[in-house]
């Protein structure tokens, strides 16, 4: 955000003032404060489609090049910020090894350009020649302030690219940008100018925009922030995103080659409804969410942050958590910047942020700030960000922003699943003063495998893990506990799709959003089922259309099998690796609905009864092609016409088949559980004995 601009009233448009205190979140914490013992929070989804429509009051633009949050080195406070602080930055992001473990974009904030009166930001706020209304004349473009970029915005971008970086700009989706340094006016926004500006950017070789949203359209403020409280308000930060994100697609698919360029596109409007905190939750602000949704990768989703505390990293959490709705791969929340540069926190409270940030899926920035405005990092910042086990859990493929599973007395635990089949967990002590013991298990976090181990990733080691799963820690005051729970290879699974507190034995994830093409994979390139052609574009064998969606039972040969209640990101399937899953049932058959990814894949499955004797089976699927299979036959269930591939939506006029496969029971018997094969190409969706 740029610098903050202080409204008394929200009839008081667009008011001046220095950059805003901490907000206060008293409200939030009052709500989320009542802690009782360990209390499991539903995992229940509404049956709906996985993914979300565009509203027709917006634009969307590619998400799929933009699959994991950014991670921002901001070079100095924004009216320090210079070419060389920049380049200086970007140095030290080699150096110190930040830029190979994912901090590679260096960026800049308000006050790079020329302001509305012509003015450069030098101490005498020289007039710049061949400037109208703070544009050049000549082209239109927004001029960079000639004292803090001599040799234009170009040089810093090949500066950074020379040297594997990655570059952040500025500008505002309003008429002004924010900050008017005491002068009558701000520089120009792009509201008016957007495919002109973004042009501008592109050709300096800008890779991330963040797009603030200072001198609203329906004030005549040539400045400062707005509070968003109205319906024409909302209305113009719509049509500003929707602006935006046509610029953005035109820019990638632009006719000269040498022209396109993918830039990952920050919107900062929603803050700006929602600046104290507090009105996240209103249907004004949800409406906005829901149409800038699809035009944007990220989102500032609250106010500024001036000052710190660890309540209020705690309330920022809070506030991510009620929002995780509007998160999924390429659709990531910005609660504001990280403070490693902050002497008022400890580093404990540092790394706890961050620990949560990268739980979230937070877009995540850190300020690099000095005395003398040189860019350069310290190695005390450095070190503590040189985290690179937590760096994977933000980074990961999956990029699902994690769920708070369980609150305890003075704490939280929350749990996020991992691409490779692991689950990330987190348990945050909520106080800053004194430490907390926690208590979880692995049901709790997501899994029902009864062993597993515990990497930790910040704070103390697990000691022991106990037979049903259990395990305790002790959190220091305002800090986080992180680690990353492992399966093991052959581990005992309660219950099947869900047992114990919602927990399931699913690890893999082979259905994703159309804008969310690669939060999971199946076969060799990374293609997966859409959601979307699910809902509206599957059909029987006999051809009578169906609707697959999240939660919904599909009614197949007299069977009915309940589709996975799931949303983009999370676990939907279980893939075959000699696991052991508890099924106690007493009947003829037991029926699997599943498909495999690559060709036909099975082995032999294991009936476990209760008596102690078992008896096998072969089993496996056919490919999702539909292709005939001679050693693992099966009944298609239904077809789906269309899938994802790493870009989105693809092959729509072809059918993908999911199939029946069922096992006799011997007679007489007990069902207990089930050895599956290790086929890791198959993927089951759902199980029911009859």
């Amino acid at each position: 955000m740029p610098p903050s601009q202080h409204m008394a009233s929200s009839a008081a448009k667009a008011v001046t003032g220095p950059r805003r205190a901490l907000r206060q979140t008293a409200a939030l914490l009052t709500a989320t404060a009542s802690l009782t013992s360990l209390v499991i929070a539903a995992t229940t989804q509404p049956s709906v489609a996985l993914s979300r429509p565009v509203p027709g009051d917006t634009v969307n633009v590619d998400h799929s090049y933009a699959t994991t949050p950014k991670m921002i080195l901001r070079s100095e406070g924004w009216r320090n910020t210079t070419a060389a602080s920049m380049k200086k930055t970007a140095d030290d992001a080699v150096s110190t090894g930040l830029r190979d473990l994912g901090w590679n974009t260096v960026s800049f904030d308000d006050t790079w350009a020329v302001r509305g009166d012509c003015t450069d930001w030098d101490t005498n706020a020289t007039v710049v020649p061949n400037c109208k209304d703070g544009r050049d004349t000549a082209t239109g473009n927004l001029i960079p302030s000639p004292t803090k970029y001599p040799n234009g915005l170009k040089d810093v971008g090949d500066y950074l690219h020379g040297k594997g970086m990655l570059f952040g700009v500025y500008t505002s989706g309003g008429k002004y940008m924010c900050d008017t340094g005491g002068r009558s006016a701000a520089s120009p926004g792009s509201y008016d100018n957007f495919e002109k500006d973004f042009k501008f950017l592109a050709s300096a070789g800008a890779d991330y925009i963040k797009l603030d949203y200072c001198g609203e359209p329906n004030t005549s403020n040539k400045c400062c922030y707005t509070i968003l409280d109205s319906d024409t308000e909302i209305n113009s930060a719509i049509e500003s995103s929707r602006r935006a994100a046509a610029a953005i697609n035109a820019i990638k698919t632009d006719a000269d080659p040498g022209k396109r360029r993918s830039m990952v596109l920050n919107i900062s409007a929603p803050a700006y409804a929602n600046w104290e905190n507090d009105t996240y939750d209103t249907p004004l602000y949800q409406r906005m969410m829901n149409s800038i949704g699809p035009a944007g990768h990220a989102y500032r989703i609250g106010g500024d942050v001036g000052g710190t505390s660890w309540a209020g990293t705690v309330g920022l959490v809070d506030m991510v958590e009620q929002m995780r709705s509007y998160g999924k791969q390429g659709h990531f929340l910005d609660p504001d910047r990280l403070y490693f540069d902050d002497s008022g926190l400890t580093s404990d409270n540092k790394l706890g942020g961050y620990g949560m940030w990268a739980m979230q899926n937070s877009h995540m920035v850190a300020m690099v700030r000095n005395s003398n405005s040189s860019g350069a990092i310290s190695a005390t910042q450095a070190n503590l960000m040189k985290k690179a086990d937590l760096i994977a859990v933000g980074q990961d493929a999956l990029a699902v922003p994690a769920k708070r599973v369980a609150r305890g007395t003075g704490y939280d635990v929350f749990a996020k699943p991992l691409s490779n089949g692991d689950y990330a967990v987190a348990i945050m002590n909520r106080s800053a003063t004194a430490s907390v013991t926690a208590t979880t298990r692995g049901s709790v976090i997501g899994t029902a495998a009864k062993a597993f181990t515990l990497s930790t990733i910040l704070g103390p080691d697990v000691s022991s893990i106990d037979a049903a799963g259990s395990f305790s820690v002790t959190v220091p005051a305002g800090s986080t506990a992180m680690y990353r729970l492992k399966a093991a290879p052959t581990a005992t699974y309660t219950g099947w799709n869900f047992g114990l507190d919602g927990s399931s034995a699913r690890n893999a994830t082979a259905i994703t959003d159309g804008d969310a093409p690669t939060a999971g994979t199946w076969d060799a390139s990374g293609r997966t089922l859409s959601s979307d052609r699910l809902a509206g574009n599957a059909q029987l064998p006999n051809g009578t259309a169906l609707s697959v969606k999240a939660g919904q039972t599909v009614t197949v040969g007299g069977v009915g099998y309940t589709w996975p209640n799931t949303t983009s990101g999370n676990f939907d399937s279980v893939k075959p690796v000699g696991q052991t899953i508890d099924y106690a049932y007493t009947g003829s058959t037991v029926n699997f609905l599943g498909a495999s990814g690559i060709g036909e894949a099975g082995g032999s499955i294991r009936l476990n009864y209760s008596d102690g004797t078992s008896s096998t089976s072969t089993w496996g699927f056919p490919s999702w092609s539909c292709a005939p299979a001679t050693n693992y036959p099966a009944t298609v269930a239904f077809k789906v016409f269309g899938r994802n591939d790493t870009r989105g939506p693809a092959d729509l006029g072809t059918g993908f088949c999911v199939y029946t496969k069922s096992v006799s029971i011997a007679s007489g018997k007990t069902l207990a559980s089930i050895t599956l094969p290790n086929a890791p190409s198959v993927r089951v969706f759902a199980i029911k004995a009859n």
